[in-house]
């Protein structure tokens, strides 16, 4: 590290710093006004733009041209400051551009040759004098030129023309303005020769140099090549151009009139100007060409000249003009590239260290300037000292102050001493940061990235990466402040936190550090009432924090501080302007203010009068000064908009942006063209940078989505813009919506935008039409940007200017129901800023029912949306489908329409709850129940806590996960609890059930980072009562009790404690609180401030103790002496100033924790009160009564008086367990114990406060399981109540929406009863697998659906997913199933003994009544021929099946199933298998008998049938069975052909679950696959043919419940008891998305002929889904890989030798194969069988016995990713199978009958006990002999190797060597001794170096790349599964030489290959 980077990491100041990175190409264009105009024009329209695009596209650099000669103001001529702000802007370019900064045109016209405008007063008098001594008049020098005295030395200042010809500018008096302007060209003339002709003589006599005489005589073209290259002394040729244009004959046609435009000539006498020419000349050919490169110059000679000079109807002219613009482009592009190169190596490229120098650089500006303020910087350097060398932590110091007083400063002033003068002996680093000055100081995320990379910097850390994350950098940013030491202590400077953007929650400063680690300091600033920053520093940082505050500077100071810096600058003023000053300052001593009157005062000449000055008293009004000055300068109408575009921009606005937008606003383009016409019709890039130049002081450029911005630093100037110029709303629409229009790109991509020309301006072009158009060349605005980057600044800008535009539709048409902004923003940005953009919507268009709908529909599917953006598209189809509003109708249309490559199956009915409901959004991210939820007290964050060990922080505005805090419990969360400070949350496990999965786990979490950062122990893991905190949370409490035996009796203690949150240490031992539980505990505050705890025992103990919080002691006890036998209180609450507790003995109380007193209110007796709480104000308390009634109470503790008095309607279920109010009563939210949904009522107003009112239910807050939990936000305009279910999910809930969706009081009567405790998980209809509840009619055209409950059947439209009818059941029992005939012209549903049939046209019934069957029955099936109906009778299972006639109602027969019954299916031919406990069963419908009977009589308790599926061919029937088996029949003889074990119980509480291990199995449609799902939370795919595993399908937390597969058998689709369905590939096993049902999934139903899925739902919802063909992930890689393996085969070598493979002690023939079959896998024992080649059917004469000993060898259980194997005979290449030895070829197989299950275990257990494990090679002594043909030379092994020992069966290994090239493919399809590998799944890789002695294990996925050097030689070792038992007749422990095979033309050489048996 050099010592300059080391002093820049260190914070060193006081040396000159490097130069800051440049981010701007910004070139100065040099030329005669009229000589170039069309080679100027036609940059500015056709290179230009190009040139913008190429260096913001390749290199992020704004692209800038500055060309004096457009748009120079008749203003700037005015004062004469033309030529100085040529040399100004020149400058400005040198010092900002990268590359390229200077252009020249030198042709042949030497140009304008002004005289200086300022005059030393030395050499003015000398002229004078000269000219007198001549008897010459100087009356016009001295009435034009005016001595300024002001400046020291004084000089003479030539006068603005306007200030003596009044009319040079006044374009109202054009006659008037002619005459002013020739008299002044007569002056200028006049001038100009006296003072060439005195500077010559001057020159001449000594008096002046050369170079002094040469300002009076060059041209402005000659000074800026002075400035621009001669004088230029940086590298000239990476900077500078010089193009020379010639005519030929331009000096013999000089009598034409236009000739003038073009070379020099003599007014007088219509000659060439020679000496012009002389100096033109030797300017061009001469001095240019002496110091710049030849190839920076480019030369152009033309023959001809014509009038217009360059014309492009002259081919020369034109072929010469394209040919420039493309050289320039080209030329411009290479010293663009050159500097990009050359500037990589620079110090400031890299990001840390140009972040370091750019507030180094404007700290040491700052600094430049700097006076007085010793007392503060005192102050500073004295933290800073005790801070450095304490070692002890520390707090920051926060040094705060009003606008303008000077804070920044003071801090500059600090960070400049800190880094120069005050630690530099004691090493310590120095970090300073401005914020809101440069783009990565900013935000606080790109602050604390930036601070990070900093500090890691600063202490060598190399090694710790910097995550990008808020909450990770919040996390990190504490930890790294701990690398300062003694020897390097570390003080930080942050400056103007309130200049961080309030993105990311930076202003709630919980990023900031409440204690800083030794040797650290830090220093912040602050405005004291900008964000209430200061009020929230003082709220979470400690007591013992520093607060230092910067007031006005004193007369004194300031009037010495103005003194100072006019003298810096060689400056005073005059006694009277001196007046002015003081006057000033003693009104107002602000340092901004001294700044502004600063600025002015340097401006004052000596001759200015003090009446035209004008000082205002404050900042705005000085402010207000600027503005008018540059008005006046610059144009009102320019400076106007520009300023106003600026000011209400949402973060700032670009420079391009700007610039374009001034081009778009034709108001400002017609003030700047008033008198001229451009060629182009945009802005003047020039016009703003001088704008911004004049007020660059009071300008801070940030970053904003990504772009860099400019805004105002200083709060006054925007409020000054804003009173200025935005006070006419209609004005400021106007600038909304061109800003809108510039985003949308309407005039973008050569769209020509409308304008009109002005009166004066059509007489004076001679313009015939009023109305022309033009394009305005501004940047085109795509959603996302070829390079695959989102239009970030579209993005949020165009939202923000159409919401301020007033025009809703427009906002809705291009961005809030626009379906591609929606979906750009959300792949760009987050759903949290979409959401935001609503809110600020629904702000300003509140009654707006499209946007609140949109609103409403992403909040309800936010969880779903974050999951994967491309759910936004299922939805807004699911919610919104049937709206028929303009807006939404068009955004549905637009989400149908557009691609999703990602989504399986889309939804095309609206199947979701609608928007504009009471629901607001979902949580998801519990894998368990939710049991606990708590909310911030300024409503943003919840924290919920939940049996799944995990407590997560959500954020509410955006519906949003930020944490998941996890790893630190290892017992479900019972409670979560957020301290008063917002910023912690305390996470525990307690609670007063006796069960194991109470604990004494107390952990605290930071809420804003999720960091983990204290443990809380010493609980004794039980409570009845929550943790409560002090207001300064500081301290947590809580009660606890202990039950433990001693000699066999229980003895209990009841405890207290109080922890430090600080530290997390106790404060004392537990303290023993009452002799019984503690009902409750709460703190309290006395009069003096001190802590107290309060707690309340139970019934041996019912009194309330007050104890000191931070001793323990006790202080009072408090009970009701007149009723000493009181019941005890269960409740406390504490009032906000913590002095009163509310609490209830026989009657409700008030007590004060000063000096124990209490109170009782009123006379209400209160038995049992459940909740006891303070409501809002604080002066009404509210106690509920528990009973058989429950009431409530609310009491007025003023007058101890009640106000309110509820009743609750039902009592007789769950009691009220939480209760909450919205403002003024009317609406009131409760939560019930053990109950699924939470209860709204509405409560009527009564003027007497006495009076009972009764509840009256509005609606429910309704989940699918109990609610646990609620929590609520009454945050104005918002009302929300939060719930939290076992159903695992959290509901956000707006109270306001339902009184106006309120059902009617009967409807919600009805659902209202709480005895109805069934739970919609419960609600499943008996016999689920056999009964239907869903039927096809009519060839999937329509569908028919019987509800849950079975009271309802509905029929819809299967095409559109419409609702055709619906109607209820009829009979008296509920709908159990429903059924209907093969052709869909019957519909039948039965219920006990009702069967109805129904039209399946209309649902009428086809009969009065139900037809009465004989028993109760609980199903119904039709068989294929559509006569016969089987009614299944029995109540938990089917006692009995009556065979029914349904055309004649007559029952035919009755069946009596052998035992239990699992599932039933329909064969044809009138017959079908009963499915049962024990037994197999076929049945003849016909007569009802069995056609076969299978009784297996299993060993196992658990091994009974439990479901199954039959192949369509009716050949092949797989089932499952209790044990976990899945077993396989021939239909037709029912005999088991093989069997396998599929799944395990799961263990709950140490035993296995008792629920049905297999829940459903499903036949794919080509009878391929089939797929389990079991209660092992997996479902699995298998193969038909083999019965092997291909896929495990994990990730249900539960158990899978239903399994199916599309009619496509592209995709399985399985359920849990969760509120979604998993869709998954079937081809790879990969899982594709979750698709949100929002309620539990009832039926998944596949209608295969129209390839649609229909699902209902718990909640009766019914949902239809179109199977989308898409490419997932696994398939896209067998794309590649199958490419891969083309290259391959393509490169094999075309004859491979069938040899034999020798060993020391025998040899055998190693068999090969061809592309279509695998080696077979054969068992020494076990002869192959014969494959018969006619039939299709898959051969089963294996036998089980065989397949369990084949399985249960393997040392690894099947992987999940197993390709399906086929095992014909091994052939060779030409198809012929290999002839076998007659002594090798294994004998017949013998047929055995399905072994028994026990059988099977024991040798499965047999196998288990000893398990084969491979081992690494080891070399061996035997040394091999390579086969002949072979060049031994070329074999580099030296060693022969050992086969592993213990070889696991099924298994063979390849060892390849001389493998020494880059190989990129997958190994699965490399070919090897002509076996296809592609057949063969690789299961492990191992890597053998040479020597032999390093063995890597690598897993296997698809494919590996591996990349090794010509001089790195690797083995290859594979493992791969042969499907079935065949031996290569190599002896396991022999190894042999083998074939080379040639892989991409390299020869690898398989070493060896062994058997392993």
């Amino acid at each position: 590290m050099s010592e300059q980077t080391e002093q820049l990491l260190l914070g060193r100041l006081g040396k000159p710093l490097p130069a800051v990175r440049s981010r701007i190409v910004r070139i100065f264009t040099s030329s005669t006004f009229t000589d170039t105009s069309v080679e100027r024009n036609a940059l500015m329209q056709d290179v230009y733009p190009k040139l913008r695009d190429y260096c913001k596209s390749k290199y992020g650099l704004e692209f800038q041209v500055v060309d004096m000669r457009w748009g120079v103001r008749d203003e700037a001529t005015d004062d004469h400051m033309t030529s100085q702000l040529c040399m100004n802007e020149i400058a400005a370019c040198q010092r900002l551009s990268i590359g390229p900064n200077f252009v020249t045109f030198l042709c042949q016209k030497y140009g304008y040759r002004p005289f200086p405008p300022k005059i030393p007063d030395d050499e003015f008098k000398s002229f004078i004098s000269i000219l007198t001594e001549e008897n010459q008049s100087v009356e016009l020098l001295q009435e034009w030129f005016k001595k300024d005295e002001n400046a020291d030395p004084a000089i003479w200042i030539l006068q603005p023309i306007s200030s003596i010809l009044k009319h040079y500018n006044d374009n109202e008096h054009e006659d008037e303005m002619a005459e002013d302007r020739q008299k002044w060209w007569n002056v200028l003339e006049h001038l100009q020769k006296q003072l060439r002709y005195v500077s010559d003589i001057s020159q001449k006599n000594g008096m002046i140099t050369e170079q002094q005489r040469a300002k009076y005589t060059i041209s402005v073209t000659h000074d800026e090549v002075l400035h621009g290259i001669l004088d230029y002394d940086t590298k000239r040729e990476n900077h500078c151009l010089c193009f020379v244009r010639k005519f030929e004959d331009l000096p013999q046609r000089i009598e034409e009139k236009e000739a003038q435009n073009y070379i020099d000539i003599n007014w007088e006498n219509n000659t060439v100007d020679e000496a012009a020419q002389e100096i033109l000349n030797d300017l061009r050919d001469t001095k240019v060409p002496g110091c710049l490169d030849k190839a920076n110059i480019i030369v152009s000679n033309l023959n001809s000249w014509s009038a217009k000079g360059i014309d492009v109807d002259i081919p020369e002219h034109k072929q010469y003009l394209n040919q420039f613009l493309e050289r320039f482009n080209d030329v411009i592009v290479e010293l663009i590239d050159r500097a990009v190169e050359d500037d990589k190596n620079n110090l400031s490229n890299h990001p840390v260290y140009e972040e370091i120098l750019q507030h180094l650089t404007f700290c040491d500006s700052k600094c430049q300037s700097f006076h007085g303020r010793e007392d503060l910087l005192s102050c500073i350097k004295d933290y800073l000292g005790e801070c450095v060398e304490n070692s002890m932590k520390g707090f920051p110091l926060i040094v705060h102050g009003e606008s303008g007083s000077g804070k920044t400063s003071v801090i500059a002033k600090a960070a400049y001493l800190a880094g120069s003068e005050w630690c530099v002996t004691n090493n310590t680093a120095s970090i300073v940061r401005f914020l809101g000055t440069t783009p990565a100081s900013t935000g606080i995320r790109q602050l604390l990235k930036s601070l990070c990379k900093h500090i890691l910097c600063i202490y060598g850390d190399t090694t710790q990466e910097i995550p990008d994350g808020y909450f990770q950098l919040v996390q990190l940013f504490p930890k790294l402040l701990q690398y300062a030491t003694q020897s390097k202590p570390l003080v930080i400077f942050l400056d103007s936190l309130d200049q961080l953007s309030s993105v990311e929650g930076a202003h709630r400063m919980a990023w900031l550090p409440r204690r800083l680690p030794a040797h650290v300091a830090m220093v912040v600033s602050t405005l004291p009432e900008e964000h209430s920053i200061l009020k929230t520093l003082k709220t979470i940082l400690p007591e013992e924090t520093r607060y230092q505050e910067v007031n006005k500077l004193s007369i004194d100071d300031s009037t010495f501080i103005m003194q100072s810096w006019l003298k810096s600058i060689n400056r005073v003023n005059t006694d009277g302007q001196q007046q002015i000053v003081s006057n000033a300052i003693q009104q107002c001593s602000l340092p901004l203010f001294l700044k502004l009157l600063f600025n002015q005062a340097s401006s004052w000449q000596s001759y200015l009068s003090t009446d035209n000055i004008n000082v205002q008293p404050s900042v705005k009004d000085m402010i207000s000064i600027i503005f008018d000055r540059l008005e006046e300068y610059h144009g009102k109408v320019l400076v106007s908009h520009a300023l106003s575009y600026m000011t209400i921009s949402q973060n700032g606005i670009g420079e391009a942006e700007l610039e374009d937008l001034l081009s778009l606003d034709d108001e400002v383009l017609q003030d700047v063209y008033a008198y001229w016409l451009p060629p182009t019709r945009r802005i003047p890039q020039l016009l703003w940078t001088r704008i911004r130049a004049e007020i660059n002081d009071y300008l801070v450029e940030r970053e904003s989505e990504g772009s860099r911005v400019i805004y105002w630093y200083h709060r006054q100037f925007i409020e000054v813009a804003a009173e200025r110029y935005l006070h006419d709303s209609e004005f400021v629409t106007q600038l909304h919506m061109l800003c809108a229009e510039y985003f949308i790109g309407k005039w973008s991509g050569g769209k020509k935008k409308t304008f009109e020309y002005t009166d004066e301006q059509m007489k004076k072009f001679n313009k015939t039409e009023k109305q022309d158009e033009a394009d305005r060349m501004v940047s085109t605005q795509p959603l996302e940007f070829e390079t695959g980057k989102f239009n970030i600044r579209k993005l949020e800008q165009l939202p923000y200017h159409l919401i301020h535009a007033r025009n809703p539709d427009l906002l809705k048409e291009y961005t809030l129901c626009n379906f591609q902004f929606i979906s750009a923003k959300l792949r760009g940005m987050s759903l949290g800023e979409v959401l935001q953009d609503f809110t600020m919507a629904l702000a300003k268009y509140e009654d707006d029912d499209e946007i609140a709908l949109t609103s409403d529909t992403l909040r309800l599917g936010a969880s779903n949306i974050r999951e994967h953006p491309d759910n936004l598209k299922v939805e807004l189809i699911g919610r919104l489908k049937d709206s028929k509003e303009t807006f939404l109708h068009q955004l549905v249309s637009d989400a149908e329409q557009a691609e999703s490559v990602e989504l399986p199956l889309i939804p095309y009915n609206q199947c979701y709850p609608p928007p504009g409901g009471p629901l607001r959004t979902q949580l998801l991210g519990h894998t368990d129940e939710v049991t606990s939820l708590a909310v911030t007290s300024d409503n943003m964050y919840i924290v919920s806590g939940s049996k799944d060990k995990t407590a997560i922080v959500w954020e509410i505005e955006g519906s949003s996960l930020l944490h998941r805090l996890e790893g630190h419990h290892e017992s479900p969360i019972a409670n979560v609890g957020i301290a008063p400070n917002n910023l912690m949350t305390v996470t525990y496990c307690y609670t007063s059930k006796k069960n194991s999965d109470t604990s004494d786990e107390i952990n605290v979490w930071n809420i804003e980072s999720g960091e983990h950062f204290l443990t809380l122990e010493g609980h004794t893991g039980n409570s009845k009562c929550d943790m409560t905190f002090t207001s300064d949370s500081k301290y947590a409490v809580s009660a606890m009790y202990t039950d433990q035996l001693d000699n066999n009796i229980q003895k209990s203690g009841h405890y207290f404690m109080v922890w430090s949150l600080e530290d997390g240490q106790k404060l004392y031992s537990r303290v023993e609180a009452h002799a019984d539980y503690i009902n409750d505990i709460a703190v309290g505050r006395s009069s003096e401030g001190c802590y107290l705890v309060v707690t309340c025992g139970d019934k041996q103990d019912p009194c309330i103790k007050i104890w000191d919080l931070l001793t323990g002691q006790s202080i009072h006890e408090i009970r009701d002496k007149v009723i000493p036998r009181h019941n005890p209180c269960k409740q406390l609450s504490t009032s906000k100033n913590g002095r009163y507790i509310a609490f209830h003995f026989d009657r409700p109380g008030i007590l004060d924790v000063s000096n124990g007193e209490f109170t009782y209110l009123g006379k209400v007796e209160v038995d049992n009160a459940g909740i006891v709480k303070f409501l809002d104000n604080h002066k009404h308390v509210l106690f509920k009564n528990d009973g058989h009634v429950e009431t409530a109470f609310v009491f007025n503790t003023d007058d101890n008086e009640i106000v309110r008095h509820v009743l609750f309607p039902g009592g007789h279920g769950g009691s009220i367990k939480q209760l909450y109010h919205t403002n003024g009563w009317e609406t009131i939210i409760t939560r019930h114990d053990k109950f699924e949904k939470g209860i709204v009522w509405k409560l009527d107003q009564s003027d007497n406060p006495l009076m009972c009112i009764t509840c009256t239910p509005l609606g429910n807050l309704s989940h699918n399981n109990i609610v646990n939990t609620m929590v609520f936000v009454n945050d104005s305009p918002a009302t929300f109540a939060i719930t939290g279910s076992s159903d695992k999910s959290i509901k956000i809930w707006n109270i306001r929406s339902f009184a106006q969706t309120a059902k009617s009081i009967r409807n919600l009567k009805e659902d209202f009863n709480l005895e109805e405790s069934e739970t919609f998980a419960e609600r499943k209809p008996h016999f689920r697998q056999i009964v239907n509840r869903v039927v096809s009619l009519d060839e999937e055209k329509r569908v028919a659906i019987l509800d849950n409950h079975g009271c309802n059947i509905s029929l819809y439209d299967v095409t559109e997913g419409q609702l055709i009818s619906s109607r209820e059941s009829v009979g008296h029992a509920k709908g159990i199933g429903i059924a209907a005939t093969v052709n869909g012209n019957r519909l039948l549903s039965l219920g006990g003994h009702d069967l109805t049939e129904y039209n399946s046209e209309t649902l009428e019934p086809l009969t009065d009544k139900s037809t009465q069957v004989d028993v109760p029955c609980n199903g119904l099936l039709i068989s294929n021929n559509n006569s016969v109906g089987l009614l299944l009778a029995g109540s938990r299972q089917i006692d009995e099946i009556v065979l029914y006639n349904i055309d004649n109602g007559e029952t035919l027969k009755k069946y009596k199933p052998h035992s239990g019954v699992g599932n039933i299916i329909l064969l044809t031919d009138q017959r079908m298998l009963l499915l049962c406990n024990n037994h197999l069963t076929m049945v003849d419908l016909n007569t009802a008998e069995d056609i076969y009977n299978h009784n297996y009589n299993p060993n196992d308790a658990n091994d009974f049938m439990i479901c199954g599926a039959m192949t369509s061919d009716e050949k092949i029937l797989v089932t499952g069975y209790g044990n976990g088996i899945i077993k396989m029949f021939e239909v037709q003889s029912g005999n088991n052909i093989r069997e396998t074990k599929a799944h395990e119980s799961q263990l709950r509480n140490g035993h296995e679950h008792e629920e049905k291990i297999f829940t459903d199995i499903t036949m794919s449609f080509d009878d391929s696959f089939f797929v389990t799902a079991s209660s092992d939370q997996t479902a699995k795919v298998w193969d038909v043919s083999s019965l092997e595993q291909i896929h495990v399908l994990k990730g249900h937390t539960n158990t899978v419940m239903n399994a199916k597969i599309t009619g496509d058998d592209q995709f399985i689709l399985t359920s849990s008891t969760e509120i979604f369905f998993k869709v998954w590939n079937a081809k790879s096993g990969e899982h594709l998305v979750n698709i949100m049902g929002y309620s539990l999934i009832s039926t998944m139903f596949i209608l295969p002929q129209t390839n649609r899925v229909v699902v209902t739902t718990a909640d009766e919802r019914v949902m239809f889904f179109k199977v989308q063909n898409i490419q997932s992930q696994c398939e896209q890689k067998e794309v590649e890989e199958s490419k891969s393996e083309e290259i391959i085969q393509s490169n094999e070598m075309n004859d491979t030798e069938q040899r034999d493979v020798s060993t020391p002690t025998q040899q055998s023939p190693t068999p090969t194969v061809n592309d279509n079959v695998v080696l077979e896998e054969q068992s020494s024992e076990t002869p192959t069988e014969d494959v018969d080649e006619e039939s299709s059917e898959p051969s089963v004469s294996k036998t089980v016995e065989d397949e369990n000993v084949v399985r249960e060898q393997s040392p690894e259980p099947p992987k999940e990713d197993f390709a399906q194997e086929s095992s014909p005979s091994p052939v060779t290449q030409n198809g012929v199978a290999d002839q076998v030895p007659e002594d090798e070829v294994p004998s017949a197989p013998t047929t055995e009958q399905p072994q028994e299950p026990a059988k099977v275990e024991s040798q499965v257990e047999q196998r288990q006990a000893k398990p084969s494990t491979p081992v690494p090679l080891q070399p061996e002594s035997v040394k091999n002999t390579p086969p002949k043909h072979t060049d031994p030379a070329k074999h580099k092994i030296q060693q022969s190797y050992r086969p592993p020992v213990q070889p696991s069966p099924g298994r063979f290994m390849v060892v390849l060597t001389q493998l020494n090239v880059t190989l990129d493919c997958t190994l699965q399809s490399l070919r090897i001794l002509g076996v296809d590998m592609a057949t063969i799944t690789v299961k492990t890789l191992m890597v053998v170096e040479t020597p032999l002695n390093t063995v890597t294990r690598l897993p296997l996925c698809n494919s590996y790349k591996f990349d090794f050097q010509d001089y790195f030689k690797v083995e290859f070792l594979l493992f791969s599964r042969i499907s079935t038992g065949s031996s290569l007749g190599v002896p396991h422990s022999s190894a042999a030489w083998a074939e080379p095979v040639e892989i991409r033309g390299t020869v690898v050489h398989v070493l060896a290959m062994w058997n392993v048996l």
